[in-house]
């Protein structure tokens, strides 16, 4: 069980960087997805690249 009094070296309880470590995950996945739509429309639409 998490013990949310404990404060780590970072600074922050351990409810507090799962938060931020959430957070960073999501961020993750939106910067991958919007990655890889602009590599396909750049496949697309660039007649060298077939």
């Amino acid at each position: 069980m998490a013990d949310d009094t404990k404060v780590y070296p970072s600074g922050l309880t351990e409810k507090q960087a799962d938060e931020i470590n959430d957070g960073l995950k999501w961020g993750t996945r939106i910067y991958f997805g919007i990655a890889v739509v602009a590599h396909i429309l750049a496949y697309m639409l660039t007649p060298w690249l077939h």
